[in-house]
């Protein structure tokens, strides 16, 4: 029933060429059937079988892979794909009676799944390698080099959490920082600081921050990534949920950006919060309460050192 309706959204499943987006410069490709003569070698004694066979696996029941998937209406913008799994974590975010403890846990196990996405997201080359057994081949694709094409920036402090998760994976990625503080009269954001690697043209760049409410935020970082000479279609923006009218308010502003989420969630109340949301993410994460102990760096002020995210 689900495939029946997918089919119905038109969304439609592939894996890109090589070398393509799935968010890069040649975002305007779309994603397609890799050629059978990307695959030239290690494909000698196929000669009688199809074109595609490189993309198909040993056994039947397994599938060729595949990108998040497109959330109806957008052209640009994807939804994790849900298991059983992700949506238990899901829910622990979103429970209220959920202990800090199993907040933190669901938290780093969703943003595990939601960059594992990301990454698959991302340009991939093709190639074939031999297998230590009879001399057979495989076909892999290798990823962009973290150190030289990509970088993490993050919006403090709620997405840190989802950069440590990258960085766990990847230590050798750079993590750029961007510290944006929402008026909560207003809940127009405020550009405190930012520090990005000295190198940000030509990188691709995940822009993460777990929550997409109003896209304020999103929007002033993606203006600071471009500024520092990225290119809007070679920015990923992922958030843990999203609600419809931040999506809009990215999608409308940087029409080239692509967006992944975890969930999108029915909309705003009236005080621009994400409905049913997961609260406040950092609070909840940190231990921290809004009206305790609050510290404002004024901008201009000294921030984190660049050595330890590769920024300097």
């Amino acid at each position: 029933a689900m495939r029946a309706w997918r089919l119905l959204q038109g969304l439609k499943r592939g894996i890109p060429a090589p070398r393509t987006m799935m968010f890069g410069a040649a975002a305007a490709t779309s994603a397609a059937t890799l050629g059978a003569t990307a695959f030239a070698e290690g494909q000698q004694a196929s000669s009688t079988k199809p074109a595609e066979w490189y993309m198909q696996p040993w056994t039947s029941f397994q599938k060729e892979p595949v990108m998040a998937d497109q959330v109806p209406g957008y052209d640009r913008v994807h939804v994790m794909r849900r298991t059983f799994y992700s949506v238990h974590l899901m829910g622990r975010l979103r429970d209220a009676s959920s202990s800090r403890e199993q907040f933190v846990d669901a938290a780093r196990k969703v943003s595990i799944m939601l960059l594992n996405e990301a990454i698959g997201m991302l340009p991939y080359t093709p190639r074939s390698v031999k297998t230590p057994v009879d001399g057979a081949t495989y076909v892999t694709f290798d990823m962009p080099d973290p150190h030289k094409e990509l970088c993490v920036v993050t919006v403090l402090r709620a997405a840190t959490s989802m950069a440590d998760v990258m960085t766990r994976e990847y230590p050798e990625i750079p993590v750029g920082t961007i510290l944006i503080q929402r008026d909560e009269g207003t809940a127009q954001p405020i550009m405190f600081y930012s520090k990005l690697p000295r190198d940000m043209e030509g990188r691709r760049v995940i822009l993460v921050d777990p929550m997409l409410a109003t896209g304020g935020s999103v929007k002033e970082a993606i203006a600071t990534i471009r500024k520092a000479g990225v290119h809007e279609q070679d920015i990923l923006v992922v958030s843990i949920v999203a609600a419809p009218e931040g999506v809009d308010a990215v999608v409308k502003a940087n029409p080239l950006v692509r967006i992944l989420v975890g969930e999108m969630d029915r909309g705003l109340n009236d005080k621009m919060y994400i409905v049913p949301g997961i609260g406040d993410f950092g609070d909840r994460f940190y231990g921290t309460d809004w009206d305790a102990g609050e510290v404002y760096i004024a901008p201009g002020a000294g921030g984190l050192k660049g050595g330890l995210y590769g920024t300097t």
